[in-house]
C-alpha cells in the first residue's frame, strides 16, 4: 500500500485469533501467571487454611500439611483445562485492547478497514516475554487483505524481579478483580505492547 492508501484507512475493528490449546504437543502458550489469576478467583488466597499464631504467608515456616493439600489443588487449577480456556480469552482481550489503542485517533481516513492479529504464540514464564503474531489488514466491507505483516515480534527482557515460590506468596494481596486487571503490568503485556507499538510505526510509517 502507499502512503497515501494508509491514511485513508480508519481502523473500526480488531480482530484476534489464538492457537487452540496445545494436544501432546509443545504449548505456544505459556502464561502460569493467568493460570493462578483465574485459579485465585475460584480458591481465593484468603480461603487457605492457616495455623494458629503463624505468618499468614507462612514465612519462614514449612507448610503444614492442609496448606500443602491447598497449594497442590490450587496449582492443579491454575493448569486444568477451564484456566487454559480462561488464558486464551485473557490473551485475546489483552490483545485487541493493545492493538485498539494504537488507531484510535489515526489514520483518519475514509476507508474503513480491520486488523485480523492472529497469535502465534506467548512464551512468558516469569520475568520476561515473547509474543508473536501475524497482522492483517482487511478491506472493512469485503474482508480482502490490503497489506500484512508477518512474524510481528514483541519481547519484553527478563527481569531481576524474585517470583515468590508458593501460590499465596504470589496471589496475598491481590483483591477480588477480574483476571485481566489481575495481571495487568505482568511481562505479557508489555511484550504485547511492544508488537502493537512496533506494527503501529510500520503501518503509519513512522
Amino acid at each position: 500500500m502507499t502512503f497515501s492508501e494508509i491514511r485513508d484507512l480508519r481502523i473500526v475493528d480488531v480482530i484476534v485469533e489464538t492457537p487452540k490449546p496445545a494436544e501432546g504437543g509443545q504449548p505456544v502458550v505459556v502464561w502460569p501467571k493467568a493460570g493462578m489469576a483465574y485459579a485465585s478467583t475460584q480458591m481465593p488466597a484468603s480461603t487457605r487454611p492457616v495455623s494458629l499464631g503463624r505468618d499468614p504467608a507462612g514465612a519462614g515456616n514449612g507448610p503444614t500439611p492442609e496448606e500443602s493439600a491447598w497449594d497442590e489443588k490450587f496449582m492443579a487449577l491454575s493448569r486444568s483445562a477451564a484456566a487454559q480456556t480462561q488464558m486464551h480469552s485473557t490473551l485475546a482481550q489483552v490483545t485487541r485492547d493493545s492493538f485498539r489503542k494504537r488507531f484510535t485517533e489515526q489514520p483518519s481516513g475514509k476507508h474503513a478497514a480491520k486488523l485480523k492479529v492472529v497469535v502465534k504464540s506467548l512464551m512468558a514464564p516469569g520475568g520476561q516475554a515473547t509474543f508473536t503474531a501475524d497482522v492483517i489488514v482487511l478491506d472493512g466491507v469485503t474482508g480482502r487483505p490490503l497489506t500484512q505483516y508477518p512474524n510481528l515480534l514483541g519481547i519484553r527482557t527478563a527481569s531481576t524481579a524474585v517470583v515468590p515460590a508458593t501460590p499465596v506468596g504470589i496471589l496475598v494481596g491481590l483483591a477480588a478483580l477480574a483476571v485481566a486487571d489481575q495481571i495487568r503490568g505482568d511481562p505479557a503485556y508489555e511484550a504485547i505492547d511492544s508488537a502493537s507499538s512496533a506494527f503501529s510505526g510500520w503501518l503509519l510509517r513512522e
